[in-house]
């Protein structure tokens, strides 16, 4: 069975960088039979950057599936055009800004061998900090981070898609921060007496999934409203997913989570933690002033906001 990686990508090309990086200086990407690039309204410098990507490259086996920009059908189209393209095999899907480890594809994939024949599997996910099924994880695992969870943000323990991590940039960019170093943080998960392999049935975020042909052929492609739509599907029709409690990957940010996130220097530490030959330095072109960039990008929203509330006032 071949495997096929989908990387999808639209207007971050900061993180698109960083997720590409990793996945080819760590070597992950040589993992699979065809990396297809879901290119959603890639334009300008972006889209040249991924045709200098593919010609630095040409050692990697490169697709591309262009569309327009937006969410919904025009996300899922994409990934069911690459199905299309490519049948029979294993989809490995991530987001541009999703953060690999150098053996993440190996160990989906066991977790996909341990439970290939069995009718009612359906996604593959990894534990991802920054979302409600992967903080609730890591704080469950790790009691020492739950008393400081509690102590910081009194919020509860739960695994709910639309949790307190997923709604608050700040306890993101704390349990990220925790396990900023992915491959530290997949040997701490490795080192832990626990199954490899945990089953549920819920609605959980899909930054980064794994799943095969029939799975795909049964839910009837992708759906329109992708997260949802799966994770309805899944408990409507009694199949489960499986969390892969030894590896660890990082997801940057949710919308809700972004200008909070964005506002600090995460992006830049992670990747001073992971490659640091390629920012070894808190140097001000290097590791300042892209987040300054960022901020600058949100203060006219800033500014809008407070002068409606200005005029608003009584």
């Amino acid at each position: 069975m071949k495997k096929i990686l989908m990387v999808l990508t639209s207007h971050r090309l900061d993180c698109f960088k960083l997720c590409m990086d990793l996945l080819v200086r760590g070597g992950s990407i040589r993992f699979f039979d065809r990396v297809v690039l879901l290119l959603n309204g890639v334009a300008g410098r972006h889209l040249r950057y991924v045709q200098a990507l593919k010609t630095d490259h040409p050692d990697v086996p490169w697709d591309t599936i262009a569309g327009p920009r937006g969410r919904g059908l025009l996300v899922s189209n994409l990934q069911n055009e690459c199905v299309r393209r490519y049948p029979d095999s294993l989809y490995f899907k991530i987001d541009e800004d999703t953060f690999v480890s150098a053996d993440w594809p190996q160990k989906l994939l066991a977790a996909y061998e341990a439970h290939r024949q069995d009718p009612a599997r359906s996604l593959i996910t990894p534990v991802i900090p920054n979302n409600g099924l992967g903080c609730h994880y890591l704080l469950t695992a790790f009691p020492e981070l739950a008393a400081e969870y509690k102590q910081r943000f009194n919020a509860p323990l739960t695994p709910a898609v639309d949790g307190p991590v997923w709604i608050n940039g700040r306890i993101a960019e704390w349990i990220t921060r925790k396990f900023l170093n992915l491959d530290e943080a997949n040997g701490r998960l490795c080192a832990r007496p626990a199954p490899t392999f945990q089953k549920f049935a819920r609605r959980f975020s899909i930054n980064c999934v794994c799943y095969d042909y029939r799975h795909w052929q049964e839910i009837g492609g992708v759906p329109e409203h992708d997260e949802i739509g799966w994770g309805d599907w899944i408990v409507e029709h009694g199949k489960f997913a499986v969390l892969v409690t030894d590896a660890l990957v990082h997801h940057y940010s949710f919308f809700v989570q972004q200008d909070w996130l964005d506002r600090t220097p995460l992006l830049e530490d992670l990747r001073r933690a992971n490659l640091p030959a390629t920012l070894s330095a808190k140097s001000l072109a290097g590791y300042h002033l892209p987040r300054w960039v960022r901020i600058g990008r949100q203060l006219p929203h800033v500014l809008k906001r407070r002068l409606g509330r200005l005029f608003r006032a009584p």
